[in-house]
């Protein structure tokens, strides 16, 4: 079983042999008003509440529960969806790059500005508010054009977040400060995940660059209280 598998067991709170496949396997959410389908190369697993256990393991493709038209005409109506969004994993030796600096924590000054210069969506995907010390960034005329760091899962993930000024995207900066990152946390033993939409192909490049090995699609939906953002 892959160290990938066992973490997204534990994190759904199911058996490890779920991800076993093949076919699909449903679980209890543990909040309401949520669903969260993982699709592997080999298996599907829902998170749902129960009342819709019955509906989700009905439907005769099970892989197609992370696409969204698929999984919207079983949830309640006004269901906010999140995805489909795909995880990757790095495994190889990997160095920091030359040209970055860290940030002392995600309360670093540097960081007001390029979070003033994205929109509240992209600030809160990137995630770094939770990220742990150090952050990375990329500087141009000496302001932060992009920034990465993780938020440590279970104790032995490291999930990435990234953050480039629009102004200053293609130019490598987020594939820079993504590597430092992801540099950092193999020093620490820790495994790299890196998830973004399927949409996002600027990011998803980064990951193919940098040789993150996909893992699985994702598809997060919430509904009613659960909805509302926080």
């Amino acid at each position: 079983m892959s160290l990938e598998a066992e973490f997204w067991a534990q994190r759904l709170g199911c058996p490890p042999s779920h991800f076993d496949g093949p076919g699909l396997a449903v679980v209890a959410h543990p909040l309401p008003g949520r669903t969260f389908a993982i699709a592997t190369a080999s298996a599907v697993v829902v998170a749902a509440p129960e009342s819709l256990h019955e509906r989700l393991r009905s439907v005769p493709h099970p892989r197609a529960l992370v696409e969204p038209e698929t999984l919207r005409p079983l949830l309640p109506a006004g269901a906010v969806l999140v995805g489909p969004a795909r995880i990757a994993y790095l495994h190889r030796p990997l160095a920091a790059p030359a040209g970055v600096v860290s940030l002392a924590s995600p309360a670093d000054a540097r960081l007001a500005a390029l979070r003033g210069a994205v929109g509240a969506e992209d600030w809160r995907h990137a995630n770094l508010e939770a990220a742990e010390p150090p952050l990375f960034g990329c500087e141009v005329e000496g302001r932060l054009a992009a920034a990465a760091g993780f938020e440590r899962l279970l104790g032995r993930v490291a999930h990435i977040g990234v953050l480039t000024d629009p102004a200053h995207r293609g130019r490598g900066l987020g594939r820079a400060v993504v590597r430092a990152a992801a540099a950092r946390a193999l020093e620490l033993g820790m495994l790299p995940q890196y998830q973004t939409l399927a949409s996002n192909t600027p990011a998803l490049r980064i990951a193919e660059s940098l040789r993150f090995e996909p893992f699985a699609v994702t598809l997060a939906a919430r509904w009613g209280a659960a909805s509302v953002p926080r």
